[in-house]
């Protein structure tokens, strides 16, 4: 899935227990580079689709907003306001969170991705494994956008933000939900999987059982996400048809525009019937 090259078989086995699903034979994460490449859309950003490169900046813009909308509702007003957001990809999270009076922001992933834009500049941004990195300052809130599918060890990240947050400090997860609609409708073609960059994907009912309850108080868990379940489908409709990520995007544009907005009506209801995506907001006892 958005590969070049490659076309190897991954397979993903059920949990009875906590009902997750999990990569059976991951790639060591030590070669997981390969697997993103120049090809990479997330990392290509709006460049991929040139002359409407400007439309993907605005759609990217309030996808942006929702996120910091829903960042805010969990801050309190202090003098100073910290805030984490691990697997940052391209910074433009953290840049319009930044905007807000009193607060201070770092972003942290293993792979710089368009960070020496000017718009960036006055970010603090930092590339390597976040686990290992010694940070000296306590949050308010760590965010994990789409982070925790990717994790290796999840055990050493829950461990780490615990270490990391304040009391009663908030992590903010979102990660694709394989429960909903759209998994069962596209199957094997379905973008959650995203195969091998994705290791887990993690159940309804798993949360509880990953975040101790003596450590971890779970606020609220909504089986919709900032991010619409219609871009997992429109990845997974277009990899169906086997296209080339490594081009431009420009000729997808109207074939994007077209699904979006046919299919407009039922993406809409994606608050009261699970789609593709789902957020968990968990304070730090």
């Amino acid at each position: 899935m958005m590969h070049v090259e490659k076309r190897d078989i991954f397979r993903f086995n059920l949990c009875h227990n906590c009902e997750s699903i999990f990569l059976t034979n991951p790639v060591p994460e030590s070669q997981l580079s390969q697997y993103y490449t120049d090809a990479y859309l997330p990392y290509r950003g709006e460049k991929a689709w040139g002359k409407y490169a400007n439309f993907v900046v605005w759609d990217d813009q309030k996808l942006n907003e929702r996120r910091v909308k829903m960042a805010m509702q969990y801050l309190q007003p202090t003098p100073e306001i910290h805030v984490l957001d691990i697997g940052c990809g391209k910074p433009d999270f953290l840049a319009q969170l930044a905007e807000k009076p009193n607060i201070q922001t770092m972003g942290v992933d293993f792979t710089s991705a368009q960070w020496d834009d000017p718009k960036y500049k006055n970010l603090t941004l930092l590339e390597g494994d976040w686990r290992n990195i010694e940070l000296n300052t306590q949050f308010d809130l760590i965010t994990a956008w789409h982070y925790f599918e990717h994790d290796y060890d999840i055990h050493q990240t829950i461990a780490k933000c615990s270490q990391l947050l304040k009391p009663n400090g908030i992590l903010l997860i979102e990660v694709p939900m394989y429960q909903g609609i759209i998994q069962k409708l596209q199957r094997q073609y379905w973008q959650g999987w995203h195969s091998p960059r994705h290791i887990s994907l993690f159940s309804f009912k798993s949360w509880k059982m990953i975040f101790q309850e003596n450590d971890w108080e779970i606020v609220k868990h909504n089986k919709f996400g900032t991010m619409s379940a219609f871009t997992l489908w429109w990845l997974g409709h277009q990899e169906k048809k086997n296209i080339d990520w490594s081009g431009s995007m420009q000729g997808h544009f109207w074939n994007l525009v077209f699904w979006k907005v046919l299919l407009m009506p039922f993406f809409a209801l994606e608050r009261l019937i699970p789609l593709g995506v789902q957020t968990i907001v968990i304070r730090k006892k």
